[in-house]
């Protein structure tokens, strides 16, 4: 008896496992939420005012908005294989947006809440890196 209930138990946590897929179950949250969460960890790590606050929440807002549009594509397109010429092209504007992001936020923060910003990026894409290495 104690060697089915092992099993069963056992099958049980395989398929929830199995069904919470290649997100690892993360929540899927809307453009709006998503902005809402980054702002207020923003708030809470570079102490922003409420100005400050509002305009890094429009921010976010049009970086999830473009984020979730350009995912939508990838999934719509099947994830087919870039030619160079794509991931090139590809790269640039993820680069330029990382650019325009950078303006963006070194004219709403203060010169030591952009630089702690700035820090602060750079420690997350460390950690994706470190994330995308591991899953390999």
């Amino acid at each position: 008896m104690k060697h089915i209930l092992t099993m069963v138990v056992l099958c049980m946590t395989i398929t929830v496992s199995a069904q919470r897929g290649r997100d690892g179950g993360r929540m899927q949250l809307s453009a709006e939420q998503q902005a809402t969460i980054q702002t207020k960890k923003m708030t809470l790590a570079l102490d922003l005012n409420d100005q400050q606050a509002s305009k890094i929440y429009t921010i976010q807002l049009e970086q999830a908005k473009k984020r979730k549009a350009f995912m939508a594509e990838r999934k719509k397109e099947g994830r087919p294989e870039l030619t160079k010429e794509q991931r090139f092209e590809l790269e640039t504007k993820k680069l330029d947006n990382r650019i325009a992001i950078q303006k963006e936020m070194k004219a709403v923060l203060t010169a030591d809440q952009f630089e702690q910003w700035r820090k602060m990026a750079h420690k997350k894409k460390q950690k994706r890196k470190k994330k995308h290495h591991r899953r390999r």
